[in-house]
């Protein structure tokens, strides 16, 4: 959670530094998108180092950054050092993403999966939603330089527990956990006292790791089957930066008799919404893997695809709808708690999607759970970026209902990829380990979807 709530905590003190440091909105704004850039592309370095090198290394390495940014961004004297001092911070503080999603993909099974990604999910889509709660209350009350102070603190929280108490998980150093890899600092003194067994130390070492490959990331945009899921992924974020980027502007707008901390407030129903959302679609997703494989027969292998994705279409439908009923929705100056509850059924169905398409991610790559995690945070972040570009100039443009009911137009026409991924998925994934085998085996097409199967 600490890379979305970093990100958009910084929302509510705009005002603020744009008059201390004698700066315009477009150089505010060129911040903020500068910061969600970083934000998208940075995992996809950091994701692939700590699927070779392990997770704890890196994840110490990047918070440590991410505390030292912060010191610099609550002491800054300038725009200058402000712009620079936003990318250092996006650039320590996305890793999280990726080598949270490595290190659950490395502990958990398959048929355990989604109710951990669910929870997983929650924290990623939580942060846009409380940071500009926190950041309102913090710059009301003691300033902007003070939501640097507090992220400190919170990163050097994060960074006592890592360094103390997270063990390495990355299975090709520490097989199921009985390794010895880039130990904690019991697992060290445990070590020195003669409590660990020497060969498991010798085997750990003698492990060959993973080579690098900082464009894995980029290749798995190369594959139908996780393109789709990832395209599926990101509008649905898309989406939820139209709703989080227009909210304060049109409420103040709508809703005058709202002050700044109030309207701040009023992101917790969307933040409701994706921890309930995030939480329940884990357990169905859950519950549709046992039955599923229950019901298989003895020689029938099991699809992932179908475990997935099979009630998926509720949530698309839902949010679909949602999406659509709320421009309107406002567009006639609809009662507050209306315009509430409807980002409620929003925000609940986009967190069971998002969580959905990660856990399905993860499944189709074992042991590359951080290197895929920052392909899904690169498609995730420039949707969202271009969402909080566009979505003004398009209300200005249009108005809240017809913008609205455009983007779940095309949310809708894209529901098509999903019956495609129950149909084709398996093939696609057949044909990868094939292909693994075989390097001089070419990709599937993505197109070879539309052909007919002879």
């Amino acid at each position: 959670m600490i890379s979305p709530l970093t990100g958009s905590v910084y929302f509510p003190a705009v005002n603020q530094i744009q008059e201390e440091l004698n700066i315009t909105t477009e150089q505010v704004n060129l911040v903020i998108t500068v910061y969600m850039v970083f934000q998208a592309t940075s995992p996809t370095f950091w994701g692939t180092i700590a699927d070779c090198w392990g997770r704890r290394p890196v994840l110490i390495a990047t918070t440590t950054i991410y505390c030292l940014a912060c010191v610099g961004l609550a002491l800054t004297p300038n725009y200058a050092v402000l712009m620079v001092l936003r990318m250092v911070q996006a650039f320590g503080s996305s890793s999280l993403i990726a080598i949270s999603a490595g290190i659950l993909s490395d502990i958990v099974q398959s048929k355990k999966r989604g109710s951990f990604y669910g929870l997983y999910s929650i924290g990623q889509s939580l942060g846009p939603v409380l940071g500009p709660v926190l950041g309102g209350i913090i710059s009301e009350e003691l300033g902007w330089r003070w939501i640097f102070w507090v992220l400190l603190i919170i990163g050097c929280v994060c960074l006592i527990v890592v360094s103390l108490f997270v063990p390495e998980t990355l299975r090709a150093l520490v097989g199921n956990g009985s390794g010895y890899a880039n130990p904690t600092p019991t697992q060290w003194l445990a070590r020195k006292r003669g409590k660990i067994n020497e060969e498991k130390v010798i085997a750990s070492k003698s492990v060959p790791r993973p080579k690098l490959n900082f464009f894995a990331p980029f290749i798995y945009f190369s594959e139908p089957d996780v393109f789709l899921i990832l395209w599926l992924n990101g509008l649905a974020f898309l989406l939820f930066y139209c709703f989080m980027t227009s909210m304060t502007k049109q409420f103040s707008i709508r809703y005058p008799f709202l002050s700044e901390l109030e309207i701040g407030l009023c992101f917790l129903a969307m933040g409701g919404g994706t921890i309930i959302g995030g939480f329940v679609k884990g357990k169905l997703l859950d519950i549709d893997y046992r039955r599923i494989s229950r019901d298989l027969p003895v020689d029938a292998e099991l699809s992932i695809y179908t475990a997935r994705l099979k009630t998926l279409w509720i949530n698309l439908i839902l949010m679909q709808a949602a999406t659509i009923l709320y421009g309107w929705m406002m567009n006639i100056n609809v009662p507050l708690p209306g315009a509430l509850v409807i980002q409620f059924v929003f925000s609940f169905n986009c967190a069971a999607i998002t969580s959905t398409c990660q856990t399905l991610l993860v499944d189709l790559f074992p042991g590359k759970g951080a290197s895929i995690t920052a392909s899904n945070n690169l498609m995730r972040c420039l949707l969202g970026a271009a969402a909080t570009g566009f979505i003004e100039p398009a209300i200005k443009g249009v108005g809240m209902g017809w913008i609205f009911t455009i983007l779940g137009i095309i949310l809708i026409l894209n529901n098509i990829w999903v019956p495609i991924l129950l149909k084709k998925g398996p093939g696609w994934k057949k044909e990868r380990f094939e292909r693994q085998g075989n390097k001089e085996k070419p990709r599937p097409s993505l197109f070879s979807c539309f052909k007919r199967a002879s």
